[in-house]
């Protein structure tokens, strides 16, 4: 992630805006004081219906909400600010004495996110508001990200579907000779194969995700990995004008899921392709080192930035420039995680050739 909130770290935390709703001077004084010495923008209601007021005049990002008013209670002020359009306020954290039980339990219910019990220190007031102001952040930060992703993705499909129209006007000529008609056939079959290769990552980031990933490894020879792979990305890296090549004995047994392997290759072949320029070269390598079989994709590309080393693999990151930049950001992702459900690792390195080596080593 490129953006961190400050406050992760206990330190330099970046301010948060806080509305402290009770209807004792006194405590709203106190949590107005230690609040705004911790950096955090702060503004105060003595009541209900106030606080219904200064929500209104500007949203806050947390409620401080005290349960037991006179009038509109704390739990009628959560039911009320919850049914907001878009859930009201994005932190709401309740206040009460230890003999309220029953009116924290309501306010959990009505979708509260904390609650504090009275007398508050002042300690534990900050480190709880630092926490439910980070974790908000974060998830957000996150959300805008998947959005982000998933408008690529979107824009990656539309590409192969448009050129899929503009083939089938061609294929309708009746003019047309028998060896375009088949060179046409096999460009829609091509990104027929690309829509399913963005569609299968979707769903086994998905997979990922949930925790539901798995592999049926079983006996298997690299012939059954990477013949298909050659076979499909051969002619790709012939209209770019790349020379992909395959270097090591296609027989060498593993132990191995072969579709879920297969599709971890092709996302790093596909990367490699995607970046190594015209004229240049992209080498798919297999051997045999003591007591596991590495899988290697290296390319004469631009190679992939120190910072961003540690980094490219996570889910849905992006790098800010060179090799990490642009692309749906899941499929290096999907084969880290090919790689570790086989119980092997994945690593990136600048390669023999020049640019870029990603290599997959597993347990042979």
């Amino acid at each position: 992630m490129t953006e961190r909130v400050d406050a992760l770290s206990g330190e330099g935390q970046a301010s948060g805006d806080v509305l402290v709703v009770d209807d004792f001077p006194d405590t709203l004084a106190l949590y107005e004081v230690v609040l705004a010495e911790d950096g955090h923008r702060v503004r105060t209601a003595t009541n209900g219906l106030d606080a219904l007021r200064k929500v209104d005049e500007h949203e806050p990002e947390l409620v401080l909400l005290d349960v037991t008013m006179p009038g509109l209670d704390g739990v009628q002020v959560l039911r009320r600010l919850r049914g907001r359009r878009g859930g009201g306020p994005a932190v709401i954290m309740l206040t009460a004495a230890r003999r309220e039980p029953h009116a924290i339990e309501a306010g959990l219910k009505e979708g509260a996110d904390a609650y504090l019990t009275k007398p508050i220190d002042t300690r534990e007031l900050l480190a709880r508001v630092r926490a439910a102001l980070d974790t908000f952040r974060l998830k957000r930060m996150l959300e805008a990200q998947r959005r982000d992703h998933i408008a690529m993705l979107v824009h990656d499909l539309r590409h192969p579907l448009s050129s899929l129209g503009l083939v089938a006007e061609l294929l309708q000529a009746e003019d047309m000779k028998a060896d375009e008609r088949q060179r046409i056939v096999s460009q829609i079959r091509t990104m027929c194969s690309e829509m399913t290769r963005l569609v299968d990552s979707v769903l086994a980031a998905s997979r990922l995700e949930a925790g539901v990933f798995s592999v049926e490894a079983r006996p298997v020879r690299v012939a059954d990995v990477l013949e298909p792979t050659l076979r499909v990305f051969t002619p790709v890296a012939a209209r770019r004008h790349v020379a992909l090549s395959f270097d090591g004995a296609i027989d060498t047994p593993i132990r191995a899921d072969p579709q879920k392997l297969r599709q971890a290759l092709d996302n790093l072949v596909a990367n490699a392709l995607k970046f190594t320029p015209r004229g240049g070269r992209v080498r798919i390598r297999v051997w045999r080192e003591d007591d596991h079989v590495f899988f290697e994709v290296a390319d004469t590309g631009p190679g992939i930035a120190d910072e961003e080393k540690e980094t490219i693999f996570d889910r849905y990151r992006q790098g800010s420039h060179g090799r990490a930049a642009g692309g749906a950001g899941l499929g290096l992702a999907i084969a880290r995680g090919i790689a570790e459900a086989h119980h092997g690792t994945i690593a990136v390195e600048e390669g023999d050739l020049g640019g870029a080596s990603f290599r997959i080593a597993l347990p042979g």
